[in-house]
């Protein structure tokens, strides 16, 4: 039996601090510091010799000292438990500009349950960031008070419709994207038009969503129907589920509108398994353009937002008002555009 080696084992290689890069670089710890943070402030030999040897060494500079010191460079977001690909669009798009100003970004996870919302805004505000992006409307008072008593300013990515925002607002009226959608799937003949969303309790964005596709049925004349809504995870698996649902609520329904792509790729997807044709059989609608809606066969029809801008216009809106700017909008809304494919 081989026996372990006795004593301590081989010594680690220490990392240099920020003192001892300054005084290998003849230079105080706060050129250093400039060095890596404001480089503009430091002159281009000077900086060169600093970061050849962070790089040399391996430093790794102190992320939230340096940003206190900087004068807060976070900026703090709460995305919901489930990262779907519009949410992770919107991130793309917060992180690139965060990237080209010099600030980070803090992701932290909420929930659409008050208490889960609460301790994830507790959690963001504990790290002092410069500004704050929401990615739905606060649902719970005490987190609203929390909020309010700050001094950050404050972004929610979420419906622009029949709500007051905290601070400022980006996005778009979900009111009227289903609208409009559920008013394009009557123009086409459509008469039996089914909703599947996920769970709108607390999620302002699907709240709009519903409504919108009730008053579109109202406004054309359809005799609207509770019975042909059902709420389902935001999976593939519930879009299947969801047809069966539908179908054995009413064998007549015609089209299925879904609040999002990722379950009408699970609808159209349970067709195929049931040998149905689309949109013959049953017709599918989705929401949100996802890369994959253009290659499901047949090509989806959907509600295109364009989350990506979502997220680099809040990131934009913070910074102007960190700037000074005092003309900033308060709620700006972005367009959508209706994508008619095959599938309906």
């Amino acid at each position: 039996m081989v026996k372990p080696p006795s004593g301590p084992g081989p010594e680690r290689p220490r990392r240099l601090g920020i003192k001892e890069i300054a005084r290998r670089a003849g230079v105080a710890p706060m050129t250093v510091s400039r060095a890596l943070n404001d480089p503009e402030k430091v002159s281009p030999d000077t900086r060169a010799r600093i970061l050849e040897l962070v790089e040399r060494e391996g430093f790794i500079p102190n992320q939230l000292a340096s940003s206190m010191r900087s004068g807060r460079r976070i900026i703090g977001t709460m995305v919901p438990p489930l990262i779907n690909s519009g949410i992770a669009e919107q991130v793309q798009g917060m992180s690139d500009v965060c990237h080209a100003s010099g600030h980070q970004l803090l992701l932290i996870q909420g929930d659409f349950t008050p208490d889960a919302e609460e301790n994830a805004i507790r959690a963001l505000l504990g790290w002092q960031p410069a500004g704050l992006i929401l990615q739905a409307f606060v649902q719970s008072p005490a987190a609203r008070q929390l909020l309010q008593a700050g001094t950050a300013p404050i972004v929610e990515i979420s419906e622009v419709r029949g709500h007051e925002p905290l601070d400022m607002a980006v996005g778009v009226s979900n009111f009227e994207t289903a609208y409009a959608m559920t008013s394009h799937l009557v123009d086409k003949g459509y008469r039996r038009i089914g909703f599947v969303s996920t769970p709108v309790h607390g999620n302002d964005r699907l709240q709009q969503r519903r409504i919108g596709y009730r008053q579109a049925l109202l406004d054309r004349g359809h005799r609207y129907e509770a019975p042909l809504e059902v709420e389902l995870p935001i999976t593939p698996a519930g879009g299947a589920d969801a047809v069966q649902m539908l179908t054995e609520i009413d064998p007549a329904v015609d089209v299925i509108f879904c609040s999002s792509d990722t379950l009408a790729i699970g609808a159209v997807q349970e067709c195929h398994r049931r040998g149905w044709k689309i949109p013959d059989r049953l017709a599918i609608a989705g929401y949100g353009d996802v890369d994959l809606a253009v290659q499901l066969f047949p090509a989806l029809t959907t509600l295109r937002v364009n989350r990506y801008a979502m997220g680099r216009r809040a990131v934009e809106q913070l910074l102007r008002r960190l700037h000074g700017e005092t003309d900033v909008p308060r709620i700006e809304t972005l367009g959508f555009e209706i994508i008619d494919r095959e599938s309906a």
